[in-house]
This record gives C-alpha cells, sequence and structure tokens, in this order.
C-alpha cells in the first residue's frame, strides 16, 4: 500500500526541531496480561515427538522380527530409556512457560509534505512482544518453526500510529488528532480467526482518565481499557494486567538498515501512515493490506501440502513424523 504524501523524517532532525518529549509524551502506554504465555523449550517437544516416533518404529521392527532375531533385555532396556527421555523432554517442554512481554518500542516519524500552511505529522510506534502463542497447540509449534526458518526472530511487532498537526516554531501550539491501530473487535482474547485488516481511527480524546490502549488477543492487536472493563470475561480470566510505559531508554528509532536485519519485507507490515488529515474527516478513512495475513496463510498452505487438505489439526500429537518436513519446508521458502 502506497499514500502519497508522506515523507519519512530522519528522528533526529525530528527531535531537532521538537525536543525528545514530543517523542515520549506521545508513546501509548500499553495495558497486556501476565496470563499471556508461551512455551519456550519447543526444542524439547520436536525431541519428544521425535523419540516417540522412533521407539514406535523400533516396536513394530522388534515384533516383525520377532522369531529371527530379538532380545528381551535389550528390548527392555530401550522400551524404557526411551520413556525415561520422553518424560524428561515432556516435562521440560511444560514447565518451560515463560511471559509475553513487550520489550521495547520502536519509533519512525513520517511529515506531510503536500501542504505548506498545516504541518502534519504521523508518529508510529511499534511496541515489539517477546513472542506470541496461537491459541491452537499444533499451529502454534508450525508458526514457532515458521518464525525460526523464516523470520529469525521470534519477536512479535505491532504498530499503532498517531496523527499530529504541530507548529513548526512551537509543538506545544499544535494538537493530537488521534490513534489508529489494528482493533481487536471484543473478541475473546484465544479466538483463532483474528482479522488484520479491521483499523480503527480514534480521537485523541479517547485516551483521557487513563483510558489506556490495552492488548485485544493472542495476535496483539488492540482496544481501549474502557472495552475491556465492559469484557468482565476478559477482563478477570486474565488478570492481573500490567501497565507498560516507555521512555528513553525503551523507545529506539526504526531504521532502514534494521529494518533489513530483521527481514521487514517478511513481516508484511505496512509503514507508510495509512491516514490522510489534510483530506479530513480521519474516522471514515479505510486501509487495507492484501498481505496482513501472509504469515498465517502460509502455515496453512504448508499444512496442507505436508497433510492434506481435509486434515484438522488441534494436539500436539497430530503432529507426529511431520515436524521435520515442516522444518525442511520452511527452510527451503527461505532459501
Amino acid at each position: 500500500m502506497t499514500n502519497a504524501g508522506w515523507k519519512k523524517l530522519e528522528l533526529q532532525q525530528f527531535l531537532n526541531d521538537f525536543g525528545v518529549d514530543i517523542i515520549i509524551n506521545n508513546a501509548p502506554v500499553i495495558l497486556y496480561p501476565k496470563k499471556d504465555k508461551e512455551h519456550e523449550a519447543y526444542y524439547s517437544l520436536i525431541g519428544f515427538i521425535f523419540v516417540t516416533v522412533g521407539l514406535s518404529i523400533y516396536t513394530v521392527i522388534s515384533l516383525i522380527f520377532i522369531f529371527v532375531f530379538f532380545s528381551v533385555t535389550m528390548f527392555i532396556i530401550v522400551i524404557v530409556v526411551c520413556i525415561i527421555t520422553d518424560v524428561v523432554l515432556i516435562l521440560n517442554y511444560l514447565n518451560s512457560k515463560v511471559l509475553i512481554k513487550p520489550l521495547e518500542c520502536w519509533v519512525e516519524v513520517y511529515k506531510n509534505m503536500t501542504q505548506k500552511k498545516i504541518n502534519f505529522y504521523c508518529l508510529t510506534y511499534y511496541p515489539v512482544f517477546s513472542g506470541k502463542c496461537h491459541p491452537n497447540k499444533a499451529k502454534n509449534v508450525i508458526y514457532k518453526l515458521y518464525q525460526e526458518e523464516v523470520l529469525k526472530s521470534k519477536v512479535d511487532i505491532t504498530q499503532i500510529e498517531i496523527y499530529l498537526e504541530l507548529n513548526q516554531t512551537n509543538y506545544k501550539d499544535g494538537k493530537k488528532l488521534g490513534y489508529y491501530y489494528q482493533h481487536g473487535e471484543g473478541k475473546p482474547f484465544t479466538n483463532e480467526e483474528i482479522n488484520r485488516n479491521i483499523w480503527k481511527f480514534f480521537p485523541a480524546e479517547k485516551a483521557l482518565n487513563d483510558n489506556f490502549i490495552a492488548v485485544a488477543n493472542w495476535d496483539h492487536q488492540y482496544e481501549w481499557r474502557d472495552e475491556l472493563t465492559n469484557d468482565f470475561d476478559k477482563l478477570n480470566d486474565l488478570t492481573p494486567w500490567i501497565i507498560q510505559r516507555w521512555d528513553k531508554n525503551n523507545l529506539k528509532p526504526l531504521t532502514e538498515e534494521f529494518k533489513e536485519s530483521i527481514n521487514w519485507n517478511l513481516r508484511y507490515i505496512e509503514s507508510i501512515p495509512k491516514l490522510k488529515p489534510w483530506e479530513g474527516a480521519l474516522e471514515n478513512q479505510t486501509c487495507e493490506n492484501l498481505e496482513a495475513n501472509r504469515d498465517l496463510q502460509i502455515i496453512n498452505e504448508a499444512i496442507e501440502k505436508i497433510m492434506g487438505s481435509d486434515i484438522e489439526i488441534k494436539k500436539l500429537r497430530d503432529l507426529e513424523g511431520n515436524l521435520i518436513k515442516f522444518k525442511i519446508y520452511f527452510r527451503d521458502l527461505n532459501s
């Protein structure tokens, strides 16, 4: 998607004109739940599945050739060792739950170049989470393999645009127009079905009275604190909720060089501001990113090619014997 009229500024240029406080003071305060967790020891899970499959194959072969060569002692030793190994691996996996939390926030600054009398700016903030956990356990493992082989990182990058109208000589005479981000639509936190093309604009007044922006679902879309309060089940099931504020220590400029190093082009995030405040009625403007769901589409395509189109996977045991195939599939995508 292109949005003519916007030009990316060097962050230092913007800071020279307006100072650092405008970046810090406009950074969106985030609410995130302490119960948003993921398993960290995925190699233990992969090892568990390989050992289980290997044990099954060994058992079948032993039974087939039971009258040719068969050692009861060896058979018992192999079974016991494999079972102990499986128990250790699966316990390590199950006990490796870690909190998914915001790590830092990247910043880009854009300026409208079509208006001479009014200076419109867009501060795009990218809250970066330590990971994300797909509610479908089997797809979550596949997604981790996709992240490892294609993205080379498990961090989850989100996006919040803040539109400003600033006086070039004194930014305090300017005003904040509002916020624009992917809206969670009030769906349950663990609902698999998410729509990344539901972007909504909210006027600046929406953030008054500590009405912070809250994580809405597993994909780290957002909603407002007052919306969260109205969703009693979500508010209480995921309690406690933690407040994340940003300062000069965790706010960082997002440069083009850094984008290249984190495979930005494979994340299908549109950097250019999506709205045109000089055209008015921001709440009526819309955007659509045709590639917004590309990572999930790739995963579904992989499942169809490897396991078949009529296969529904939900549990970890549904992946037995296929993990290495997914790993190779994603590795070949990246080659």
